[in-house]
C-alpha cells in the first residue's frame, strides 16, 4: 500500500492516517496483516462515516468503465491482486485531511472505484496546511 510506504513522510508532517472500511474487526485485522500496516483502522459496516462525509455510491459505470479497467490491469501488472469485496461494492471512497480543530482542510471524493489521489498530491496538500 503506497500510503504505508510513505508513512515516514506523513509522520514528518505530523499527519496521522486513519483508514475506514466496511468490514468487521476480524477482516480489518486480516487486511492490516496482509498489507503489513500500522495505521489505525475504523470498522464502519453501517457506513455512518461514509454518510457523514458525503461519500456517494457509484453506478455501474463507476465500477466497470474503461478507466477502471485500465487502472485494474495496471494494478495487476504491478502485482496487486484484488481481494474478495466486503460491504457495499458500490460505495465510493474519499480522502480527507482534518486538522486538530476537526476542520476538513482537504477533501477528495472518488468519482469511480479507481479514483484515488496520488500520495504526492496528499503530501502536498498536507504540507500546505501544516
Amino acid at each position: 500500500m503506497q500510503l504505508h510506504r510513505d508513512k515516514a513522510r506523513f509522520d514528518a508532517l505530523g499527519i496521522r492516517i486513519i483508514l475506514v472500511g466496511m468490514g468487521s474487526p476480524k477482516q480489518a485485522e486480516a487486511f492490516r496483516k496482509n498489507h503489513d500496516l500500522s495505521f489505525t483502522i475504523i470498522c464502519d459496516p453501517r457506513k455512518i462515516l461514509y454518510k457523514a462525509y458525503g461519500l456517494i455510491e457509484a453506478g455501474i459505470t463507476g465500477i466497470v468503465s474503461p478507466m477502471t479497467i485500465i487502472r485494474g490491469i495496471g494494478a495487476l501488472g504491478r502485482g496487486h491482486l484484488p481481494g474478495l469485496p466486503s460491504g457495499d461494492i458500490f460505495q465510493l471512497s474519499g480522502i480527507f485531511i482534518i486538522d486538530s480543530n476537526m476542520v476538513v482542510r482537504y477533501a477528495h471524493y472518488a468519482s469511480n472505484i479507481s479514483d484515488t489521489p496520488s500520495t504526492e498530491e496528499i503530501i502536498r496538500a498536507a504540507a500546505a496546511i501544516t
